[in-house]
């Protein structure tokens, strides 16, 4: 027992911990082009943040302005300081010639002149919520369910559709995603334009037939009764699901030409053939391409469209025995890339047990030949196309595999589409980040204020890369490198700036899977303020998804697993506890079936054997991890995993905290269940369930979950609940009344008094306030950049000099 540990100074410690990126400055860079050669970037300088703009032939690099330089020119429009400190300029935009600068701050969209510092109120920014045609002539939107076109010439407006209803919408994502995805404001439209602007090919989203789910909120704003909202959504066990029913239109006579072809389902996580990249036209604007990945996601084809007619042909397909892949995260767009002027296309493909690309010949859907897989057969995996250059008929790949040690990471590629050997043009050790817009790791970076849709860690024409590289164990360095490899400059280099006293960075670890031959990589992170070789607690940080790897490979690199798992990771060290994360069997990153090994048993990703047996090895070789005191927890598959961990290895885990999690894929999205535990069945689908498993509850187990999740429904939780009074089993309940998919500051501070009390068997100290990382970005970025400081409307002021 710890009766005489410093609780308050460690809950001082941990709640210092979750900010640490804060602490860290320059470690991540996230670029934004304005030519082929030049590019700026937000760093942090010794007083403040700076604009900085970089020659790429060079490296040459000249500050542009400073926050400081924005707050003084806002304070004179606005008639009174502006918090320096608080704020936040918002979608910074810089033209081409870097003579100014647009963003949106204090209410307003404002227009800074770099040179004279003179600043203007400009007509507030609706974001980017049309798609303009290539001609620039044409802006496609929705309004309502329809889809609308204006004339950038003298912004007359126009429909397409006029039919569209909630549930059969044009240009839209499904009702369940959009609930999630629209919570901010309107989204562009799913659509793509014919490079001669003539038609724009979109689709209809058909959810009528769907069942629903409801949300209630218990504490609504007006102290009014609850409000129950119910959301229309798809589960594995429904005949019917969302689906898009493709169209072109003639812009110039609104001529409707549906596809003659079924309509295609929704799948990976509700994704659009749009969004999902996988829909693309001719050179000529005759014909359209799409991929029509059938329901369960064994079975893909690729279908061409006739523009004028809808006549459709499919021109190849693809089969797993498990799911289709195509692309490395199923959150970010697939890796497939369309060369119009050769009528190619660049497919990924799992076919030969790893992530590789090959080229298809779009005339008659023969393969032409495998690009990567040669080079790649051993060990070597796509992992994002980051640049094509057709004149070249080169591609700048990001391949993991490479490394001897750590199959995770990965460098920048080069190969040539007609085949050959690859190219390692960044060798440093480490892991190399280079940002591909629309990618998932950058998703938290709008919190930042920064648009993520516009940062490229390469130029234009591929000739240069900013690629940062880190590891666990040390702060990262971002270069600039051309395309050859050869380094043009060292952009940045991470510093420290007041992490907390005593900062003890993870150790890399790799140990043996529970098959006694599979090798699992993961980070152990040393508790704080404890002596070496003294006992302490295990506290297993973990993630259950089938979609994603949750080990950080580097630490403050700007990416959500960088971000956000690195340092809650450190949090809970600063208990005074080992926190081990590991990426388990039936996870992604990896070899095919290593990523397949838990289909049809999605109880099994990142195999809970697979982390018993690593602990187990780890204690071997560090002996102050006390085997009879070890713990769990996780958010959302990490909250499924870890009251997997409570009901099924109680002979480890004493003691688990679940978040939000999934406890039952039947109460999930149809896409979700059916892609990683197979098509509905009732047996199978009952084995996956955490209440199939109550009786087996030994050890003390807290849930957690907000009420208004939109995300994981709170059917979840009470349905798992049930099952454990069904069984008469003794948990412990919080439930989070406003909280959506997220466990907010309140939440992750009872996380750590239950393991106070139930692992370290103390009593916690006095409460303090707690912020999540991502709620504390959100609240800055709300209340610093969007609010006015003088109750006008930031519109009003004139500009000043």
């Amino acid at each position: 027992m710890e009766h005489d540990a410093d609780w308050p100074a460690r809950y001082a410690l941990a709640c210092t911990s979750l900010h640490a990126a804060e602490r860290v400055a320059n470690a991540a860079v996230y670029p934004h082009w304005l030519s082929a050669d030049h590019f700026w970037y937000r760093r942090s300088g010794e007083s403040g943040i700076d604009y900085v703009l970089v020659s790429a032939r060079d490296g040459n690099r000249r500050t542009l302005f400073s926050n400081d330089d924005l707050v003084a020119a806002l304070s004179r429009p606005t008639g009174r300081p502006v918090d320096r400190d608080a704020f936040l300029p918002v979608r910074m935009t810089i033209d081409r010639e870097a003579a100014s600068a647009t963003f949106d701050a204090l209410g307003g969209s404002w227009r800074f002149a770099i040179g004279s510092g003179r600043i203007e109120a400009i007509a507030p920014r609706t974001g980017a919520r049309g798609v303009p045609s290539p001609d620039g002539r044409l802006l496609a939107f929705v309004r309502g369910h329809d889809l609308w076109l204006r004339s950038n010439e003298d912004g007359a407006e126009w429909p397409l559709t006029t039919d569209g209803k909630a549930d059969l919408a044009y240009g839209r994502l499904p009702i369940a995603m959009r609930v999630l995805k629209e919570a901010a404001g309107p989204l562009p439209p799913e659509c793509r334009w014919s490079p001669d602007s003539r038609r724009i090919l979109t689709h209809q989203v058909d959810d009528r037939s769907l069942g629903e789910l409801p949300i209630t909120d218990y504490c609504p704003a007006n102290d009014g009764p609850p409000r129950v909202e119910f959301i229309k959504t798809s589960l594995p066990s429904d005949a019917e699901i969302p689906d898009f029913r493709m169209i072109a239109f003639d812009v110039e006579s609104g001529e409707r030409i549906e596809a003659e072809y079924p309509s295609l389902p929704a799948v990976r996580m509700l994704d659009t053939p749009f969004s999902a990249n996988c829909v693309w036209w001719s050179s000529d604007g005759g014909r359209a391409w799409f991929v029509h990945v059938e329901r369960g996601e064994k079975v893909v084809h690729l279908v061409e469209m006739d523009a004028a007619t809808g006549a459709c042909r499919v021109l190849f397909s693809e089969t797993s025995d498990t799911y289709v892949e195509l692309g490395v995260n199923v959150y970010a767009p697939a890796l497939i890339e369309h060369l119009p002027d050769s009528e190619e296309l660049i497919w990924y493909s799992e076919r030969s047990g790893r992530g590789q690309l090959y080229l298809y010949d779009l005339r008659d859907g023969s393969l032409k030949r495998p690009i990567t897989a040669g080079p790649l057969e051993e060990r070597g995996q796509v992992r994002s196309i980051l640049h094509v250059d057709r004149d070249r008929r080169e591609l700048l790949l990001r391949v993991g595999g490479l490394d001897p040690v750590d199959p995770y990471r990965c460098k920048p590629c080069r190969i040539s589409i007609d085949g050959g050997a690859m190219t390692v043009i960044g060798p440093e050790l480490g892991d190399h980040v280079i940002w591909r817009a629309g990618e998932y790791d950058l998703a938290a970076v709008d919190l930042h204020g920064i648009d993520a849709s516009a940062v490229s860690g390469v130029s234009p024409e591929g000739d240069y890369l900013v690629e940062t590289i880190g590891g666990a164990q040390s702060l990262p360095v971002t270069l600039l490198r051309s395309r050859g490899g050869a380094v043009i400059a060292e952009l940045e280099r991470g510093e420290d700036r007041g992490l907390p006293s005593g900062w003890r960075w993870p150790t890399p670890v790799r140990a043996t899977a529970a098959d006694g031959v599979t090798d699992v990589h993961g980070l152990l992170f040393a508790p704080w303020g404890v002596a070496a070789g003294a006992s302490a607690p295990l506290i297993d940080f973990v993630y259950g998804g089938p979609h994603i790897a949750f080990t950080p490979k580097s630490a403050f690199t700007g990416g959500i697993a960088s971000d956000l798992g690195f340092v809650e990771a450190m949090h809970l060290s600063a208990l005074g506890a080992w926190v081990l994360i590991l990426d388990g069997r039936g996870t992604s990153n990896r070899e095919r079936d290593f990523r397949t090994a838990s289909y049809g048993a999605v109880q099994t990703a990142s195999d809970l054997a697979d982390h018993a047996s690593a602990i187990r090895e780890l204690a071997r070789y560090n002996p102050g991890i006390d085997l009879d005191r070890v713990g769990i927890c996780g958010f959302s598959a990490g909250g499924y995993l870890s009251a997997l961990a409570a009901l099924c290895h109680g002979d480890l885990y004493k003691v688990a905290v679940a978040g939000g999690g999934n406890y039952d894929q039947r109460l999930m999205w149809h896409c979700w269940s059916e892609r990683y535990h197979g098509p509905f069945d009732a047996e199978t689908y009952a084995e996956q369930a955490a209440g199939h498993y109550a009786a087996g509850l030994s050890g003390k187990l807290l849930l957690i979950h907000g009420l208004m999740d939109a995300g994981v429904n709170p059917a979840h939780l009470f349905a798992f609940v049930q099952s454990l009074i069904d069984a008469d089993k003794d948990f412990d309940l919080l439930l989070l009344p406003k909280a959506g998919h997220e466990l907010p500051g309140y939440a992750l501070r009872r996380r750590l008094d239950y393991f106070v009390e139930h692992l370290f068997e103390s009593r916690p100290p006095a409460p303090i306030r707690f912020e999540s990382t991502l709620g504390r970005r959100a609240e800055r970025l709300g209340a610093a950049s969007l609010a006015p400081t003088d109750g006008q409307p930031a519109a009003d002021a004139q500009a000043v000099p």
